[in-house]
């Protein structure tokens, strides 16, 4: 038991630092200190940072973009779930502050390590493919006009969210979030 509450602590501490600090500028010695463990139990779990990074960002960083984008087809029509998800977007302090973890860190490393460019690309082509399927199936039922590119319209709404997330912190608040992604769901308004 001891030893996977060691390995809960480093991912915890390594999602918080990375997510404040960026891949670089974050050292071992700092998760180390952070979660109060040995280096030894650290590469008792981890062979080097990077497959320490790896796993929070499977561990902790992708279960909360699921959490954040959940725009499956039960949660009722695009609309109305992008608006909920903009209003609890809206709410989280450190997003509003930060930015998206995942965006920050695609940009930070994609470009530089084909590994961490594989896991991204995959969970950006999920999270297109969920908001898509939402899109598609008020197309079904005749709540959007067919002239929706959907697939296209999905990632727009994801590039656009994570655009309007990346301003520096003195820029951000909630009620700019709010207000710059009403222009999002003024878009889709039109296709309804």
């Amino acid at each position: 038991m001891k030893k996977q509450n060691t390995r809960e602590k480093l991912l915890d501490i390594t999602f918080e630092e990375i997510y404040i600090n960026g891949y670089a500028a974050t050292s071992v010695d700092a998760i180390l200190k952070g979660a109060a463990v040995p280096k030894g139990s650290m590469y008792h779990h981890f062979r080097s940072k990077k497959e320490l990074v790896l796993a929070m960002v499977k561990e902790r960083l992708f279960p909360k973009m699921d959490q954040f984008f959940n725009l499956d087809a039960s949660s009722g029509c695009a609309l109305e779930s992008l608006e909920r998800l903009f209003i609890a977007m809206s709410k989280n302090t450190p997003l509003i502050t930060y930015g998206c973890p995942m965006y920050r860190l695609m940009v930070e490393l994609s470009p530089v390590d084909s590994d961490f460019d594989k896991l991204f690309r995959g969970k950006y082509k999920q999270l297109v493919k969920s908001f898509d399927r939402l899109l598609q199936k008020d197309i079904k039922q005749g709540l959007i006009k067919d002239t929706l590119n959907t697939k296209e319209f999905a990632g727009f709404v994801i590039h656009s969210t994570w655009g309007v997330l990346s301003l520096s912190p003195t820029l951000s608040s909630a009620q700019r979030f709010l207000r710059d992604t009403d222009f999002i769901l003024e878009i889709l308004r039109n296709y309804y």
